[in-house]
Order: C-alpha cells, then structure tokens, then sequence
C-alpha cells in the first residue's frame, strides 16, 4: 500500500500582512493543495497503476482541508484520511511529525510519499522527522521510483548531480519537483471514501508541545528602486565589484570558553565557513564542528576543532546525535542544504529538539538563541525561539560575512554504520553549473535564445561567474534543475545577480531577495522584472549577450 501525507496551504501569491497587528492575513484567501504533494499524488497513481497497489491520502488539518482530500481521490487516488482534532491546532513541524507518524504506525503502509516541502513553511522538515519517528528508512528529493519486491529504486536529485538508491522498505520518501507532471482532478465520486481521524484515534500524542515559538513576524519587502543603465555603465560597475567580502579584513578567532557551540559541515565548504564566521563573532565558547568535508577544503574556518567524519549520512547523524548528547552545546548550526536540511530533521527527531530551517539570521537574546526565518515564498520573516536546548537552525547560503579565520585542531574519525542503502549509481552535473554560491551570478530566462546559453557559460567560466536559470528554462531542458532559482528552486545571495531575458514572475524573484544587487536586461520597459531591479538595461538580451561575450574574450 501506498500513503500520500498533503497538506492544504494558502495560495502565497495572495497572502497580506497586518503592520498593525504584526499577523499573516488569511482570510479570502484560496486554499490549494501543496504543489509539491500533488506530485506525490500522482506518483501514488503512477505506481498504483504499474503494480496493482492500493493507494491512500492522508491531511492533518481543520475541517475545510477535506477538499484537498477530495481533489486527491478525484484524481485516482482510492480513499482518504482527515486528521483533525482541536488538540493539533498550531503545531510546529515537530508534533505534525510525531502525529503523522503514529498514524503511518496504525495504518502500515508499504512507502510513504510527500512533497518535498510546503509552500507556507518551506522547512523539509517534516518528511525525515515523521520518518525516523515511525521506524521508516528515508529518502528525499526523489525524481523516480520503480518498485521490484521489497526493494525500492530511486533516483535523487542531488546539490550536484543525480544519484540512483535502492533501498529497503517500509519507506518514507519526499519526492522532487522533477518527479511528473500531475493530473486534473476528474469526475470521480468521494461519496464515502474520506475518514475522519480525531487525537482519541491515535495513540503516544498526549504532551506533544510543540519545540518551537514564533515570537514576533514581520514583512520583508522585494520590490526594488530600479535606474535604467546603459551597457558601457553595466561594465564599469562589474569592473568595479570585487567581491561581497573581498575587502573585509578577517579578524582571528578568540580563545575557547568553557561551553561549547556545534557546527555541522555538510557538503558545502563556503556556507560552513560563513556560519563558523557567524558563531566567532559571537565568541565566549569553544566552536567545534563536525563535518564531511575534507579539511584542506575548509583550511583557516574559524573554529577551534574540527572532526573530519569518514562516514555515510546514517554514520553522520549517530555520530553527531552522540557528541550533542555527551557535549550538550549551547547550539547547532548547519548548512541548509539537501543533506544539511535531512541530518538536521533527524538529529532534531531523534533528541526531541526544536529545529528551525532555513535561517536567514540569529542572533541571541540573553542566553536564548533568536532564529529569523523567511516563509509563504519570503514576504514574512518568522522570529522564532526554541523550548529546548540546545536550538537547532539550519542556515541559508551567503546570509553571514566570512570575516574570522582559525587554525583548528583536527581529527579524522571513521565512522561506519550498516543501513539499507546501497548506493548504485552516481552522476555529477557539469562543472560550469554548479556554481550559484559566486560573487556574480546570470541568471537565463525565456527570452534568451538557447544557442546563447553556451556564450553565458563561456562568460561565467572566464569571470569566475556562476549561471543559474528560471522554472520555464528549465522545465524545457535547458539548464539542470540543480540550478533552478526561485520558490521552487533555489534561494541565493550573491552579490550581483543578472538577470538575462527575465519576466519577473513572483516564484522567481523571491529567490532572489538576499541578492546583493540586482542587474535586468530586458527589451521590455513594462517587464516586470525591472520593479525587482537595481538597475535596468533596455536592450535585446541576445545583443547584450553577443557584446558581452566580445567585451570578455577582447580582454
């Protein structure tokens, strides 16, 4: 059997805040089925249809999310489950976990689909939490499922390729935007097909507080104040920038305290040593940090020990829940990355912590650890705080100034762990695409023809530049997913963003809110994009292309 976990979510694009009451406005506000768990959905049909397997929805929310139920059971989908009871009412991700996994132990399912996340909280978190507290193996960001007895192949869209799993079930697994292209809802009767779940139904839920408070929400503002430039000022400004941090003078990390504060190092050098940076500047501890990546990557990260993990994911997150249980930091900070976001979700289950995702800032209120993050596409900022200690947050890419350096003690452990994972394949994309932690980025819309994309590329190797690209480009294979921008892709920081051929739609300019500035070359004076801009250039994109590639390759 085959359970589908959605959720039902406001339509983002509508959501309004109160300055006066400091509230998310939600009413006459659509309510829609999460886009992400619809794939889920129509991949429950998909496999139901080539294996013969029944299939289920399950939503935890207020009465009027059955419709979310019903839209699921119209499209295939063969009965359906409301969790509803007044005891669920704001729960964080934590208890939304710990209740959909006591319900995945009542009803058994063989694999479990969700959506990689929900468009209103943006955590990734709920899938691993609610795996691990029902005993499932987990997976995320899946783009294809094929099922042979009891083993499950899967492909995962990575931060740097694709990789193909098999893996054992029962299994929980949060699937990518890649993964289909869902049906319309069709004709289908529900008469008799949804149940009502109430807390009397499910068991192990009473004292389920919630880990998390928001304590304060405020409105974070995209729009911009654009001043149309010509090319030749495009070139002295780009000939000017030298770097986000280029001229930051790095100060050397402080002695140890006597209380410790964790960094977990996954995957990404650049964003591991910017979180080190963050922890340094706010001193009076011993910063340690464990990680995956090799230390002549991380050489000068500004902590005073770092333990080199020889290990798989499993190893990692055993080895990491150990040391915070025998050191119990003041906090953890890790990348908010694929993996980052996984291990944190797991680590926080497993110790019952308040995990924030995908943090924009911190800062620290007496000795209580203030999480700032961006929600419903990154128009509301959240300020949260943790009931637990030690506070967990993942932290998005480019947000702190790498301005310390160390010259830490290391330790190289190896730790391995037998789990039901076999890695079979992996494939890593291009080089010339992974790239979107640069200084400079381009990023490729529709209106830029595809023969010009090589010329982008050619320019970004030779300028040291990173190409990322919109949802429409990449949907038509273009680019690779990996380097999607947007609410559906990729949120990035870096100092210049170009956008070429861009029309400026809302999912794709909130992944640009922490850009630096923002450069719009458009042939359109009405393109929306311009309202998102620092500065606009009214020309054809693939002129502006053509002479910049000449500029480029003149020099």
């Amino acid at each position: 059997m085959i359970l589908v976990l959605i959720k039902q979510v406001p339509d983002v694009n509508e959501i309004k805040f109160d300055e006066k009451t400091r509230r998310i406005v939600r009413d006459n506000v659509k309510l829609l089925m999460n886009s992400f768990d619809k794939k889920a959905v129509e991949e429950s049909i998909r496999l139901s249809e080539r294996y013969n397997l029944d299939t289920a929805v399950a939503t935890m929310g207020p009465p009027q999310a059955i419709t979310v139920l019903e839209e699921a059971i119209r499209m295939g989908v063969n009965s359906g489950y409301l969790i509803s009871d007044r005891k669920f009412g704001g729960a964080d991700t934590w208890v939304t976990s710990k209740v959909l996994s006591e319900f995945i132990k009542m009803l058994r399912p063989d694999i479990v689909l969700m959506g990689k996340y929900s468009l209103d909280g943006e955590t990734s978190q709920v899938p691993p939490e609610t795996a691990y507290m029902a005993g499932y193996n987990f997976i995320s960001s899946v783009s294809r499922i094929d099922i042979e007895n009891d083993d499950v192949y899967v492909n995962r869209d990575e931060d740097y390729g694709i990789s193909r799993y098999r893996i054992r079930m029962p299994l929980v697994i949060s699937v990518s935007e890649k993964i289909n292209k869902a049906r319309q809802a069709g004709n289908i009767n529900v008469e008799n097909r949804i149940k009502v779940i109430t807390a009397d139904d499910i068991k192990n839920i009473s004292g389920s507080d919630s880990l998390t408070v928001v304590t304060n929400t405020f409105q974070s503002s995209i729009k911009r104040n654009n001043k149309f430039i010509g090319f030749d000022e495009f070139l002295s400004l780009i000939n000017n920038f030298h770097g986000r941090h280029e001229s930051i003078e790095k100060k050397m990390l402080k002695p140890p305290g006597d209380s410790i504060s964790l960094g977990l190092a996954v995957d990404d050098p650049e964003t591991s040593m910017e979180i080190a940076s963050k922890m340094a500047s706010i001193g009076n501890s011993r910063i340690v940090f464990i990680g995956n990546i090799e230390p002549e990557r991380l050489k000068g990260i500004p902590c005073h020990e770092y333990i080199y993990l020889k290990s798989d994911t499993y190893g990692f997150i055993d080895y990491a829940t150990d040391y915070i249980k025998k050191m119990n930091p003041l906090y953890v900070l890790i990348p908010s990355n694929l993996n980052g976001r996984d291990i944190a979700a797991n680590i926080a289950a497993r110790l019952s912590l308040g995990l924030t995702a995908d943090c924009i800032d911190i800062k620290f209120n007496g000795k209580k650890l203030v999480q700032y993050k961006p929600s419903f596409g990154g128009g509301i900022i959240a300020e949260i705080e943790s009931r637990t200690e030690p506070a967990m947050a993942t932290i998005r890419p480019g947000m702190f100034i790498n301005n310390y350096y160390g010259n830490p003690e290391v330790k190289i452990i190896e730790y391995k762990k037998m789990n039901s994972f076999e890695l079979l394949e992996s494939r890593t994309i291009s080089e010339s695409y992974i790239n979107l932690d640069r200084d400079i980025i381009f990023g490729i819309g529709r209106g830029l023809d595809k023969d010009m994309i090589p010329k982008v590329l050619e320019i970004a190797d030779k300028i040291n530049a990173g190409v990322g690209a919109t949802r429409k480009v990449v949907d038509i294979n273009l680019m690779p997913r990996q380097v999607q921008i947007g609410l559906t892709g990729r949120s990035i920081s870096p100092g210049i963003y170009i956008a070429l051929g861009i029309s400026g739609s809302d999912n794709h300019v909130v992944g640009l809110r922490y850009a630096g500035k923002i450069i719009a070359v458009n042939n359109s004076i009405d393109a929306n994009i311009f309202k998102y801009s620092d500065y606009g250039i009214l020309m054809d994109v693939n002129d502006f292309v053509r002479r910049l590639h000449e500029k480029v390759f003149k020099n």
